[in-house]
């Protein structure tokens, strides 16, 4: 059975979502909702095609049926041995329609709208290319719009991607110095040549010389420059001739905008035709440079000490308009313009690495519709910090985002290309990465663009923890766009700079790293800490040492032992297992390709998500060891084996504690718990009005999973089973099932006046998550579908009992 797929709304929060097909829409004729559907389609990412119609004997369309291009299933019509080029299948069978109907007023009413594809949906920035939404030649000659460069809004969600244009009348565009107009006078036709090209790179587009009419002297009489995508390219020879253009890709789409120039009795040249409408994407100013009459231009005005420059970083054109500085921004991401200052942080981008990173983000959108990323640049118009994720992660991060690291250590391992991830830590305390980023400029500015954009690629959460390095700027970062969110630095960060500032120190002693590594890991407790980490001064002579005075004067921002109220998972030891920076570390190196680097990322990424998958597959066995205890038992069948491990460790050390009732009072018990082996008294306190305890060591508060100071006292009180507010859920086998609720909805329902577009966005990132959980078996998907007919049966019944006025103001 074919799988359904979400379809992303391109409306931005806030706005609504007047060009989604509804039932009961009327329009005025059939054309009128065939053109409305064709623009739906093109937003959303598929084309249309016209299907089935029933007429009256009169010819006066009853219904109609608008189908998607893939509706249905391809076959030959002639017998197989008359088929010399069988037509390729591309059909799924796709079961997305409109259906109208006429009523007793003439005009048509909608009666069916089915929003589900079953494949892959086309980005906007490629939408042209299918049949529905070519513009004809015809009706591009007929146009008289020209787009306003800077006048362009982009919303960046994959397929959600949408492009929406100003559009200026050629009479307004007029009024523009570098804008061609009729009757504009040239002094020859390289002058005529050069002023369409400069117009061609502002808009974002090439240019190529096509037809020319020469007298028999050869002036020229007439000549007209074309867009680089006119015409389609074709092979003139016969078939048996094509060899080394036959697998030639097609370019071109039959663009129509070119301008005309003729000679006049005066010897000088005039502008005869303009046409400014392209029926294709226009290219963005970073990308320039790959279109051969930019870069003939650029070599023109340029030395050839620059024209290294110009191939890592082409020439922006910017125009002042009406005092503003505006730029033509990429349809396929989100380009933040900033006016960012060189700093002393700053880590330039090597040569080539900005044609790699797009190739590479935009390969990724084609792949994953949800793929999201964003660039920002500076004041030179140079990339400084580009950030992505996919959509996979923004799920994960709904799951597990509680706590999350920001790795930054490419800066201690020293490997010249920026590259920091924010990872986290899954129900099988396994690693998983939420995003990626390459953080050129590491200003407080830098840090806060990159936090919010997190933030906006995740639906607007944000983690309750954010574990960093020690750098002041991200710190204030945190703390302008994150408030709420708990910053520490990260020990395991604290670990390695030290392998940096304390090198000879290492190398000096075999017993260092184990005394070092106990300060930073192990001491939960202050008293236990300070005692350690003096010893470890006198041992190894390192009073004088600045960079651990400095350390120690910190350390209420990274020691463990001053944040026990602070919930971290555990993620520590996963960090000193393994790093995701040394399974990159060697496609780090520059001398490397940019792109050979991303795809190993991509690659690294997906491995982890399948240890996953194994990981779930392995927690499904687990039932099958024998345990003795009651609460073992439960904790075998709820937790994960890795977690269940960590409880059974605390269990079995929980049988060898001491424990004695201290005090009482009213409904508070109060015990001491002791060890042999650890003589400090931890106090446990039992309310038996709400069944909650609460132990002295904090290692719930910090881990999620209960002590053994808190078991033995469950024990001696009788209690045989852990209460369930002690389980969390990230730590069950089912860490990813229960309520499917999109995690930018908490905040989307504070607003009273929640629009149209903003539930149609929130819904299919639900819908998505059950199609994702339902694909795994044919039986839940069966009932899948099944259960969607009687959904939408509700509905609609309840949109038939509100009354007319409310679908006026909602």
């Amino acid at each position: 059975m074919a799988e359904a797929m979400e379809v992303h709304s391109p409306v931005e929060d806030g706005g609504d979502a007047s060009w989604v097909p509804k039932v009961d829409m009327e329009f005025n004729s059939d054309e009128d909702a065939y053109k409305f559907y064709n623009n739906y389609a093109k937003q959303i990412g598929f084309s249309v095609r016209k299907a089935w119609i029933n007429r009256r004997t009169s010819g006066t369309i009853i219904s109609r049926t608008y189908v998607c291009h893939k509706e249905g299933y391809q076959g030959n019509r002639k017998d197989e041995t008359e088929v010399t080029k069988p037509r390729v299948n591309e059909r799924t069978g796709c079961l997305a329609h409109l259906t109208i109907k006429i009523v007793s007023n003439g005009s048509y009413r909608v009666s069916e709208f089915h929003p589900m594809h079953n494949h892959e949906l086309v980005p906007s920035t490629k939408a042209y290319l299918l049949k529905s939404h070519r513009i004809k030649k015809s009706q591009a000659l007929a146009g008289k719009l020209v787009p306003r460069k800077g006048a362009v809004e982009y919303l960046f969600r994959g397929a959600g991607v949408h492009r929406q244009v100003a559009f200026i009348s050629v009479e307004e565009a007029a009024s523009k110095s570098w804008a061609p107009k009729i009757d504009m006078e040239f002094e020859n036709d390289e002058k005529a040549y050069e002023f369409y090209n400069n117009y061609a790179m502002k808009i974002g587009f090439g240019v190529r010389k096509a037809w020319v009419n020469r007298k028999a002297s050869g002036i020229i009489i007439s000549r007209t420059y074309v867009c680089y995508k006119e015409g389609y390219h074709g092979n003139k020879k016969d078939g048996s001739q094509v060899k080394k253009h036959q697998a030639r890709p097609t370019e071109r789409t039959g663009c129509p905008a070119r301008m005309m120039i003729k000679l006049t009795k005066n010897g000088r040249y005039h502008v005869t035709l303009f046409q400014s409408l392209h029926n294709h994407e226009i290219v963005m100013s970073k990308m320039l440079h790959t279109l051969k009459s930019c870069r003939d231009a650029a070599k023109s005005r340029i030395t050839a000490e620059n024209e290294k420059d110009w191939a890592l970083q082409p020439e922006v054109i910017h125009e002042v308009v009406d005092g503003q500085d505006e730029i033509w921004e990429s349809p396929s991401c989100f380009l933040k313009y900033e006016n960012s200052s060189h700093t002393k942080h700053k880590v330039n981008l090597k040569l080539g690495d900005a044609g790699a990173i797009m190739q590479y983000m935009q390969e990724r959108q084609a792949d994953d519709p949800s793929f999201f990323y964003a660039m920002q640049v500076d004041k030179e118009d140079q990339i400084t910090n580009v950030f992505w994720a996919d959509s996979k992660s923004a799920i994960d991060f709904s799951y597990f985002g509680d706590v999350i690291c920001f790795d930054m250590t490419y800066k201690t391992n020293g490997y010249s290309r920026p590259f920091t991830s924010f990872l986290g830590i899954n129900h099988h305390r396994q690693l998983i990465v939420f995003a990626a980023a390459f953080l050129c400029d590491e200003s407080a500015e830098s840090f806060k663009w990159l936090l919010d954009t997190f933030k906006t690629a995740m639906y607007g959460k944000q983690p309750k923890v954010i574990l960093t390095d020690q750098n002041s700027a991200l710190s204030e970062a945190v703390a302008s766009v994150w408030p709420g969110t708990t910053c520490r630095v990260c020990v395991w960060h604290i670990y390695n700079k030290s392998t940096k500032y304390l090198k000879q120190v290492f190398q000096g002693s075999r017993t260092f790293a184990c005394a070092f590594s106990r300060c930073v890991f192990d001491c939960e407790e202050e008293d236990e800490f300070i005692l350690a980490w003096e010893e470890m001064l006198d041992k190894y002579d390192l009073r004088s040492n600045q960079w651990l005075s400095k350390l120690f004067d910190d350390r209420k921002e990274w020691s463990l032992a001053y944040s026990r109220d602070t919930f971290c998972a555990d993620i520590r030891s996963a960090l000193r297992k393994e790093t995701l920076i040394c399974m990159l570390k060697e496609h780090l190196d520059p001398e490397k390709g940019l792109l050979q680097f991303l795809r190993h990322f991509e690659r690294v990424v997906y491995e982890r998500r399948h240890a996953e998958l194994q990981a779930d597959f392995h927690a499904t066995q687990s039932t099958l060891k024998i345990v003795s205890s009651r609460m073992l038992k439960q904790a075998l069948s709820i937790y994960t084996p890795p977690v269940f491990e960590m409880f059974q460790s605390e269990f079995e050390m929980s049988m060898d504690c001491m424990v004695h009732c201290s005090g009482e009072f009213e409904t508070i018990y109060e015990y001491q718990v002791t060890s042999d082996e650890n003589p400090k008294v931890h106090v446990v306190r039992f309310d038996s009005l709400g069944n909650t305890l609460i132990c002295s060591c904090k290692k719930f508060e910090f881990s999620g999973i209960q002590c053994r100071h808190v078991l033995k006292a469950l024990d001696i009180i009788n209690i045989k089973e852990l209460p369930p507010q002690y389980i969390l859920k990230r730590w069950t086998k089912d860490a990813r099932g229960g309520a499917l609720r999109d995690p930018g909805r908490l905040a989307i329902e504070a607003d009273s006046l929640l629009s149209k577009g903003n539930r149609y966005k929130s819904l299919c990132r639900v819908f998505n998550k059950v199609a994702a959980r339902a694909a795994e078996t044919a039986e839940t998907d069966a009932f899948i579908q099944f259960q969607s007919h009687q959904l939408m049966d509700q509905v609609n019944q309840i949109l038939q009992a509100r009354p007319l006025d409310e679908f006026q103001y909602h």
